[in-house]
């Protein structure tokens, strides 16, 4: 989940690469989330561009 009103480059189900000590940790209605500022998103996994490139892009 992507939230806030200055949420610019992290959409719904984007995966995204941060350091684990850089977050917090809430469980609402039985689920857990992890909170996260967004200066704190190292990067968002890109889709692969081409059949031929290697790995996941970040």
């Amino acid at each position: 989940m992507a939230v806030g009103p200055n949420v610019r480059s992290v959409k719904t189900a984007d995966r995204v690469l941060f350091d684990p000590d850089d977050r917090s940790e809430v469980e609402l209605h039985g689920r857990a989330y992890i909170l996260l500022r967004e200066r704190d998103v190292h990067a968002v996994a890109a889709a692969r561009v081409d059949n031929s490139a290697t790995g996941l892009y970040l």
